[in-house]
């Protein structure tokens, strides 16, 4: 099975060590002695760690600026597992695939090991602490105030203290992420006369209409969002609100919404003035000042808006009397994918459409989003100022500008330009690779700090474990260079960063400082209800600017850069768990692609894995081709945030960076991502596809049911709906399993005593999967490799169709032929726990059993790995160890990410999906040593903790006042290929369509 050759001992050295090992004084986890480890007992016992029980630390992820709340899971001094924190206003205890992921920032394996200094020879050598601070100084010192940085941190006492440092010097900082938000700042200054950024109540909203922001992925706070749509869009008693999406591209937001208008790029403003004048012709009444609007919203109708978005005028009316009905509704744009020169009037145009329908202040508001930094068009200024000679020291902290900005803007060449260039980068990424001075911050799981993503709302950072290598807070190298240079900064005296953070978390602080900051430490921050803001329509709302935006580029096809959902701008391309997490539209991993639409491809005369060459005035890539309905035939798109040529092994050399293509725009504000015209060549090369797919479509095989809303509402089953509808109920079981399914809707478990080896004793422990709810965002995925010690394999292994996630989300395709309109079906897929398991009976060495309580155990000592179990399961979701994966997954230090209670497994061994029965054995324990019932909610999976849309529920099927119990009650509950009679345990309850029909 493998090239590896087996270490150790024969049977006779193995006896002979047993032998002479004494009573009980040797621990052998296996047949080799080649790599010995002891086990050393604590000397002095911590009053914070007892081996063997977890510790939990408040704190705040940092993996995008949305700053979702975190429970740090650690064990033995070493964080094992990230958990949304269920107090924080932002997450609300749900957390994301990249926020998951934070963990392998910690762990990984590229992580700078201490300060380096750039050679004659231009590579780096080490140096100690103290000699890289002397030499900041010394040209800190000699710099005479050209001091410069780039922070990407944002807002708080770090930022704060940065900003003072260089202020000090004379110098100048400018805090930058790239993927701010500049149109709807300039919208907001349009609209209303405000410098702000609104904040969504996605939750109250009736009726959705995104125009290309993709608030599902990487746009604003998306946790927080995906929670409020879950509420509103997810089906409940007969309500769910209606979303629709206008652009060029379904996004994963596209993917979700009920229906998909494909709008010309730069053409939704007209799209969104027209269904205000509907607006203001329609209602009886309007909010202060929205009247005097008519005269200037009159040119937008209808017929105009159809003829430039080339979207029906019907569909276009329709929009905007159901946006008309609904009370409140909600519109949003913006987002990196749907970003033109136009994306400023849009921002404008959609506030005034929120106003005319009078949202803002129901489902729009004002005060409490954080401006995010100062945005592109100031890092534009401080690179010319850099090519001018004006800065000879230039500071880089949690950002990396040679990678991230666009190719037009020549960061690289700007940065050469700066005499001495220091980096904070935890590993080695494109911009820390020409500095001339290394200084590695700590993690933010190692560190004090804060972060405030928003008004009111103040998250805390602690560090959780002592670091992984001997790095320091930027922070304190910060104090210590001002200590050494004295003079501007004399001033700062704290003496590490921790005091300057407690003396700015007690400035203005009545009562008890010190309580208050204990409390703070253990809640995670201070959070407090932001004060709304009023708003009213300023004198430049009626100067209402709109015209189709040229694009850069004599092309034939516009290119349209989008943000990954699991790269996010390129950050988490050293994440092995979230570059073999499958995108959630393409399901390709470890590459980058071009998204081809299926007519444009008949044209290009190109297939699946084909290379396009790309070409526009800014550079030329090499891509391969996924064909993909969910796009306009004029346009290509390629996701951010691959292509490195640096930042570690996992991201180094793999896939392409579509900035290369892209310019920037400085007409009406700034733009780092603008759209441009690009022309595309077959160059007769393939690369094979590292996809996880399989069949795109269900094939008449009723997996992931649907029913229009009307019929919904009326309480019908899935079988109901089909016979109102017309339809046959899978038509594809022979006649014999009829009866067999003729009761699937009876949501009573069938206790038969053949076949069902839970003891009624016991619970039965089950789930129910709501795909109303589930958006196919894939954090259940990253929350289950990082809870059970899963391995990653990689591109190769990929490519022989084998995986290793015990769980995966499959994505159907409907429609989308003969005009139909396209339309995605997600279905989280585990294993299914089946009462009557076929994978049991055709074990010959009993490795795969039922437990007491329902579940299908796998002993992984037992296994043999015949992979009889894997090839009578009809769900496909036991996984056979092909190679020893755990030795490559988890490379030093990656190891420590492990948790200790789940078994790693070896080569040859088969696993699976155990409905996370550690947790389930560790809640029984505790319920019992409190001599109490075990209360429904009081544990779940990894997979439905980290769920932000809620759409998986887990408990025991036989409490009948579980949640898990109710659902499996609902008509629109089903199990999958139910023909089978193995009688899972995962119950799903059928998608509601959003659609007016029965």
């Amino acid at each position: 099975m493998s090239d590896e050759q087996p270490q150790g001992m024969d049977r006779r050295r193995f006896l002979t060590v047993l032998g002479v090992s004494g009573a009980g004084t040797a621990a052998l986890s296996g047949c080799s002695t080649s790599n010995v480890e002891k086990l050393i007992p604590y000397l002095v016992q911590s009053e914070d760690q007892i081996p063997s029980l977890p510790t939990w630390y408040a704190s705040t992820c940092t993996e995008c600026a949305a700053g979702c709340g975190l429970h740090v899971k650690t064990r033995e001094g070493r964080a094992i597992k990230l958990e949304g924190n269920p107090d924080h206003p932002v997450n609300g205890g749900a957390l994301c695939a990249r926020g998951q992921a934070g963990l392998q920032g910690l762990y990984n394996p590229g992580r700078l090991k201490g300060p380096m200094r750039r050679n004659a020879a231009g590579g780096f050598d080490e140096i100690s602490w103290e000699d890289a601070i002397a030499l900041l100084a010394e040209r800190v010192g000699a710099a005479g105030g050209r001091v410069a940085a780039i922070n990407g941190y944002g807002a708080g006492t770090f930022s704060t203290l940065l900003a003072d440092w260089v202020g000090a010097l004379g110098g100048r900082v400018v805090r930058w992420q790239p993927f701010d938000h500049e149109p709807l700042r300039i919208g907001a200054i349009r609209a209303f006369g405000v410098d702000a950024i609104p904040a969504h109540d996605f939750a109250r909203a009736r009726h959705i209409v995104a125009f290309g922001a993709d608030f599902l992925e990487t746009w604003l706070s998306p946790v927080e969002q995906q929670r409020g749509f879950a509420a509103s869009h997810g089906y409940d008693d007969g309500r769910m609100a209606r979303h629709v999406f206008v652009g060029p591209r379904m996004s994963l937001t596209g993917l979700n919404a009920d229906e998909w208008l494909a709008a010309l790029p730069g053409a939704e403003t007209a799209i969104a003035l027209a269904m205000a004048n509907h607006l203001l012709a329609t209602r009886a009444t309007l909010p202060e000042g929205a009247a005097g609007l008519r005269a200037a919203l009159a040119p937008f109708t209808v017929e105009r808006a159809a003829t430039d978005a080339g979207v029906p005028a019907d569909r276009i009316q329709q929009l905007a009397e159901d946006f008309a009905a609904a009370q409140p509704s909600l519109a949003v744009a913006g987002g990196i994918g749907n970003q033109h020169r136009g994306a400023h009037q849009l921002a404008a145009a959609v506030n005034i459409l929120n106003y005319v329908a009078g949202n803002i202040g129901q489902t729009v508001h004002f005060g409490a989003a954080a401006n995010p930094g100062e945005g592109y068009g100031a890092v534009r200024d401080l690179l010319d100022e850099m090519r001018a000679g004006q800065v000879q020291v230039a500071l880089v902290h949690e950002a990396n500008p040679v990678y991230a900005l666009p190719a037009d803007l020549q960061a690289a060449e700007a940065f050469a330009a700066v005499p001495f260039k220091v980096s904070t980068a935890q590993v080695l990424d494109e911009t820390a690779a020409l500095c001339d001075l290394l200084l590695p911050n700590l993690h933010a799981l190692e560190r004090w700090d804060d972060i405030e993503p928003r008004a009111a709302v103040r998250g805390m950072l602690q560090p959780v474990m002592e670091p992984v290598y001997p790095v320091r807070h930027t922070g304190d190298v910060l104090l210590a260079v001002a200590r050494a240079v004295g003079g501007p900064l004399a001033g700062f005296t704290a003496a590490s960063f921790e005091e300057h953070l407690k003396a700015a978390w007690g400035a203005g602080v009545t009562g008890d400082a010190a309580a208050q900051w204990h409390e703070a430490v253990r809640t995670g921050g201070a959070f407090a209800p932001p004060a709304e803001r009023p708003v009213s329509l300023a004198p430049t709302a009626a100067d209402i600017e709109y015209a189709l935006p040229g694009v850069d580029g004599e092309g034939e096809y516009l290119f349209a850069p989008y943000p990954s959902p699991m790269l996010y701008d390129g950050r988490g391309a050293n994440r092995p768990w979230l570059m073999e997490n499958p995108d959630p539209v393409t399901k390709i991993t470890w590459q980058s692609w071009v998204e081809v639409h299926p007519d444009t491809a008949r044209a290009l005369d190109v297939r699946n894995g084909e290379i396009l060459e790309l070409t526009s005035p800014y550079g030329r890539l090499e891509v391969p081709v996924y064909i993909y309905p969910g796009i306009r035939p004029d346009t290509l798109a390629v996701p951010l945030g691959q292509g490195h040529t640096e930042f570690g092994a996992y991201a180094t050399g793999r896939g392409v960076n579509a900035t290369a293509l892209i310019g920037a725009s400085e007409q009406n504000g700034y733009l780092p991502y603008l759209a441009t015209r690009v022309s595309a060549r077959k160059l007769r090369k393939y690369q094979q596809p590292a996809t996880t797919e399989g069949t795109p479509r269900q094939l008449g095989r009723h997996i992931a049911e649907a029913m229009p809303l009307p019929l919904a509402a009326r309480g019908l089953t899935v079988k109901q709906a089909y016979e109102a509808e017309g339809g046959a109920l899978h038509e594809y079981n022979p006649p014999r399993e009829k009866e067999a399914i003729a009761g699937w809707h009876d949501r009573q478990v069938e206790e038969q005593q053949y076949g069902d080896y839970a003891d009624p004793g016991h619970p039965r422990w089950a789930m129910a999967v709501d795909l109303s709810r589930c958006t196919g965002c894939s954090a259940c995925i990253t929350a289950c490799y990082a809870e059970n010690n899963i391995p990653v394999l990689g591109e190769e292994e990929i490519f022989r169709g084998r995986e290793m996630t015990w769980m995966r989300i499959e994505r159907y395709w409907e429609g989308g032929e003969d005009g139909a309109p396209l339309e995605a079906r997600f279905v989280p897929m585990m294993c299914q726990h089946c009462s009557n398991a076929p994978c049991e009976p055709v074990c010959p060495v009993y490795a795969a059993y039922h437990t007491p309580d329902g579940l299908n155990g796998q002993v992984y000592n037992r296994c043999v790995g015949t992979r009889y179990c894997g090839n009578n399961c009809p769900y496909k979701v036991r996984y056979f160890n092909w190679y020893a994966y755990n030795k490559k997954a988890f490379p030093e230090p990656l190891n420590l990410q492990l948790n200790p209670d789940v078994t790693v497994r070896a080569r040859g061994v088969m696993e699976k999906c155990t409905f996370c029965i550690q947790r389930i054995r560790s809640a029984q324990h505790q319920a019992r040593l409190g001599d109490r019932p075990l209360a429904d909610g009081e544990f779940t999976t990894a997979c439905a903790q980290a769920c932000p849309s809620g759409a998986l529920t887990f408990g025991n099927a036989r409490d009948g006042t579980s949640r898990v119990a109710a659902a499996r009650q609902d008509p629109r509950g089903y199990t999958i290929l139910e023909g089978t009679n193995v009688r899972p345990a995962v119950t799903y309850l059928a998608k509601v369509l959003h659609r007016t029909e029965a």
